[in-house]
């Protein structure tokens, strides 16, 4: 198999279990891995897809030979060791079908599924839901996951995460940011919580964005291409960002006039030491910056201030910044 090969198939299932297959054996190059990537970040049905292949293969550990051969002789799979079966079907089949057809649930019974999932600085993860959702939690961030028979809930305790969720009538997502709640039944959006301020984004779908007390409960619908960040229960900013908001998943922090100390605080976000800018005249503060950049390299904002603001940079001690005038 080469790092160009493919399977013979356009079908987003059949490709991901491709991937799947390819990547669990071991013997998969760095070409065929960026290969994988770039397909995956191509679609969100691709990242979909994946996740139900996953969810599929952690099932599969789950049954007894009896539940295997019944769902190998209903879907005439070949002649393969138990999860490598399993992963051949994933092919022709959802996650979901698969459970259907032997009467278990891919995911665990009230009280029995709970995950806790943190970021150091300058870190990524992604976490694979029992249901075939995604979460991709950005630098600094931490949540927690319980699923019941009722309902699918996450706690975002600090930091951002994107989540694609797998669509279930019986079964709302509910995302808890503090002083807020979002609920949906399938969509893709970003939260991030600061303190007890937090913003949505929605990249997919419709979200319910709910906050305040019970007794003055507000609420609000967001669709694809909406945002709003949420600093107490009375204050609004509508018009959110949606794509600049969620470009930390490909890497990237965008700036649109932004207030230079915004710009640097969310910069301190990615590095493992947080700088503490100071500024040597008020007016300075009051700048503003436009750009794109790399949260690989979050210093680079430091590099290009005096390139494209009226100041200069010097580093003092203990992880001061002194931006002077020039």
């Amino acid at each position: 198999m080469t790092s160009t090969s493919l399977p013979p198939s356009d079908d987003a299932r059949d490709r991901a279990a491709y991937w799947f297959a390819r990547l669990q054996s071991g013997e998969a190059s760095a070409g065929e891995r960026a290969q994988f990537e770039a397909w995956r970040a191509a679609d969100p049905a691709h990242v979909r897809q994946y996740a139900e292949i996953e969810a599929l293969w952690q099932a599969a550990g789950t049954l007894d030979a009896a539940q295997q051969a019944r769902l190998g002789r209903a879907y005439r799979a070949p002649s393969l060791p138990s999860r490598r079966r399993w992963l051949a079907l994933g092919a022709g089949m959802g996650a979901t079908a698969a459970a259907a057809l032997v009467g278990v649930k891919l995911w665990p019974l009230p009280e029995e599924y709970a995950r806790s999932i943190a970021t150091a600085r300058g870190e990524r993860q992604e976490l694979s839901l029992p249901d075939g959702s995604l979460v991709s939690l950005n630098s600094g961030s931490a949540l927690r996951v319980r699923y019941d028979a009722g309902q699918r809930r996450i706690w975002l305790e600090e930091g951002e995460a994107f989540f694609t969720v797998t669509r279930d009538a019986g079964r709302p997502f509910v995302v808890d940011a503090g002083t807020g709640r979002v609920t949906v039944l399938g969509t893709q959006f970003n939260v991030r919580r600061e303190g007890d301020a937090f913003s949505v984004a929605v990249a997919g779908g419709t979200v319910r964005v709910e906050r305040g007390p019970w007794w003055n409960r507000q609420r609000a619908l967001l669709t694809a291409g909406q945002g709003s960040r949420y600093a107490d229960a009375a204050s609004t900013t509508p018009d959110l960002d949606v794509q600049a908001a969620i470009a930390w998943r490909d890497g990237r922090i965008v700036f649109r006039d932004t207030p230079l100390p915004q710009a640097l605080a969310e910069m301190n976000r990615y590095l493992p030491d947080p700088l503490r800018p100071r500024f040597a005249e008020p007016r300075l503060a009051a700048l503003r910056v436009s750009g794109i950049f790399d949260t690989a390299n979050p210093k680079a904002l430091l590099a290009a201030l005096p390139r494209i603001l009226p100041v200069s940079v010097q580093a003092g001690t203990a992880g001061t910044v002194d931006i002077l005038p020039r």
